[in-house]
């Protein structure tokens, strides 16, 4: 079957995505800005490689008709890595020769014009889809591991104020990983269908639904934030609720990690 370079292969997605790709029978290679771990499976392939210098990636991108490209960096250096990253990875991948470029991105970043990262990730899409490479591009909506991880930290204090308003469509990370899994085997199609979770909530009920399935007791008080990209969250710019393709609840999952 085909090889696939994975870019940020050992993230949550990533490491979905690898597990799908060899069920299906093909041949994937990690691309890690780390060496190869002694965890790492016999079976997939390991290319030490740098986004933001672009040391290695021809190495990487060498023999690998797709890539799937899932890394990102949205709490530092995120230019560098996100843009400019995606820029030379496109340029190794125009010189090799690359069939089928596959990108994910996040659902509506186009309607928050001052959120920083969804600047950066818009501005890689287009970068994409001016390359000349042939590709797909997937936006999904957040992460049920992303809220996880905020919750997590926030309740390290007695007393917990976050924002109840906000709206956010959560996806399982898995099931992105098949439908990326899917893009492969479809071919290159531009920009395909949005991709979102199977219910829309307000971050109120995702917190007391992740208090409750933690058998946590905390007090919540609202926190309310101003600013356009707060807005945009609240008026749920971030959802698609047209696309249901997820099918995994947030109490479901969170059932199914306690």
């Amino acid at each position: 079957m085909t090889k696939i370079l994975i870019t940020g292969g050992t993230g949550v997605l990533g490491r979905a995505l690898t597990l799908r790709l060899i069920a299906r029978g093909h041949t994937v290679r990690v691309m890690s800005r780390g060496p190869r771990p002694a965890s790492a499976p016999e079976n997939v392939e390991w290319a030490q490689a740098q986004l933001e210098t672009g040391e290695g990636l021809e190495a990487a991108v060498a023999g690998a008709p797709i890539i799937i490209h899932c890394a990102s960096s949205p709490l530092k250096r995120t230019r560098a890595a996100d843009v400019d990253g995606t820029a030379k990875l496109l340029a190794a991948a125009r010189a090799a020769g690359v069939q089928h470029f596959i990108y994910i991105s996040i659902v509506g970043i186009e309607r928050f014009p001052t959120y920083p990262y969804y600047k950066v990730k818009l501005e890689a899409e287009k970068l994409i889809e001016a390359s000349g490479v042939p590709y797909t591009i997937l936006r999904a909506t957040q992460f049920h591991n992303l809220l996880d991880r905020v919750l997590q930290s926030a309740v390290r204090w007695p007393v917990v104020f976050l924002p109840k308003d906000l709206q956010f469509q959560l996806v399982d990370a898995g099931e992105v990983a098949e439908a990326l899994a899917e893009c492969v085997a479809a071919g290159p199609v531009g920009r395909a269908a949005d991709m979102g979770g199977p219910e829309v909530l307000k971050s109120g009920e995702i917190i007391t639904t992740w208090l409750a399935a933690r058998g946590l007791r905390r007090p919540v008080f609202h926190l309310p934030l101003w600013g356009q990209a707060a807005d945009g969250f609240r008026r749920g710019f971030n959802t698609c609720p047209q696309n249901r393709q997820g099918k995994i609840t947030w109490a479901a999952w969170l059932q199914e990690k306690s």
